[in-house]
């Protein structure tokens, strides 16, 4: 049977009166979709309107099989069904990247006649979803024999580049999500293996070190847990961390009342920045304790800070402890410079002065907080 235009149908003059922003608005429904079920329903419920055709298909590839997922029609189709990539038109379209157009299915040697008899399917037009290596396909039937017109097919190419570009997104978003899963199971393992080595310090100091030591150290151990679990629930909380209580955590299990003194004006860091400065401020007193003024009781620490333009300045101060030998802190100094400079793009000079070491940090601030909003 020759092929024919259909002017007469109601549903194809409809069709040319379809207002253009029919398709922007399926398009901009598309560009919204956050997973790939919301694609298909999308195209599945504006699909055939915008066409004017008898049904609609859905067809996500699946290995070298094609998946019909969805569908819209005047009678069933294939829904569910997996075909073979060879052995069915919508196959055809994927692997040659191509929009078939076949005005009678029973003239054309790529269609499955037997398969297509028990459905109203005469005519139709297959348009692969991502040009580059097609990953689904949308097709158009009609009960009759007809040739779409030049506009129908732009309309259905246009919604199948649209549905590619939007099943990208949705794959993206849901490796974003997975990703964002895994690091936080990776958080919460990080978070139990961290309190499970406080506990094992603490069982440990007990079983070899006398009653009297054991109990100071088993002291500065839950000092040190309590000042990490803070930290960490406030940044698990909040993207951002006041200057002074994050040093006052950090130093808290180190030094005792009267010999700690901080001072500086109110700073709020972005999480990221935050805990580089702990971790430096971390190396800093465990090295003050091991060899310095922090491992007298007669030490003192004074940290200042200030604002000085976009940069934050801050001086750590030790007096009355012993003088600390270069060979001493040389592992710390190293891993202290890569935390200012690798990733507070900042600078740290020391000084191991007979009357204490001294360090000035100065970093730029990621971005001016207002502490009190």
């Amino acid at each position: 049977m020759a092929s024919q235009t259909r002017s007469d149908s109601p549903q194809r003059t409809g069709f040319r009166h379809t207002p253009g922003g029919q398709l922007l608005a399926a398009i901009d429904r598309l560009a919204s979709a956050r997973c790939i079920e919301d694609v298909i329903d999308t195209v599945r419920a504006t699909a055939r309107k915008l066409l004017g055709s008898d049904g609609v298909t859905i067809i996500l590839r699946d290995g070298d099989f094609c998946h019909y997922v969805e569908e819209d029609a005047i009678g069933p189709l294939w829904k569910g069904g997996r075909f073979p990539m060879a052995s069915c038109i919508s196959g055809w379209a994927m692997t040659n990247a191509e929009t078939a157009v076949i005005p009678d299915i029973y003239l054309d040697d790529r269609i499955p006649h037997d398969l297509y008899r028990q459905t109203f399917v005469r005519s139709l037009a297959m348009a692969p979803v991502r040009q580059d290596d097609p990953i689904a396909a949308i097709g158009a039937y009609w009960a009759e024999v007809y040739e779409p017109s030049e506009a129908e097919i732009d309309t259905l190419t246009t919604l199948a580049q649209a549905a590619g570009t939007a099943i990208e997104n949705a794959r993206l978003i849901d490796q974003l999500n997975r990703a964002l899963a895994d690091t936080e199971l990776a958080r919460d393992e990080l978070r139990h293996r961290v309190k499970n080595a406080f506990a094992a310090s603490q069982a440990l100091a007990r079983l070899v070190l006398p009653a009297e030591h054991a109990d100071t150290l088993s002291v500065r151990i839950s000092a040190l847990a309590r000042a990490h679990e803070l930290l960490d629930e406030k940044l698990a909380r909040e993207t951002s961390a006041p200057l002074a209580d994050l040093i006052a955590a950090e130093l808290a299990p180190y030094a005792g009342p009267g010999r700690l003194t901080l001072e500086g004006p109110s700073i709020v860091l972005e999480a990221d920045q935050a805990i580089a400065l702990g971790l430096a401020i971390n190396e800093l007193a465990t090295n003050a304790l091991k060899y310095g003024a922090l491992s007298r009781p007669e030490g003192r620490l004074a940290v200042r800070w200030a604002m000085r333009g976009s940069y934050v300045s801050l001086d750590w101060t030790e007096r009355s402890g012993p003088e600390v030998k270069a060979a001493a802190e040389n592992t710390g100094s190293q891993l202290l410079k890569q935390l200012i400079e690798r990733q507070l793009g900042g600078t740290a000079r020391r000084e191991l002065a007979p009357s204490g070491v001294y360090c000035s940090i100065e970093f730029p601030l990621s971005q001016l907080i207002d502490h009190d909003s």
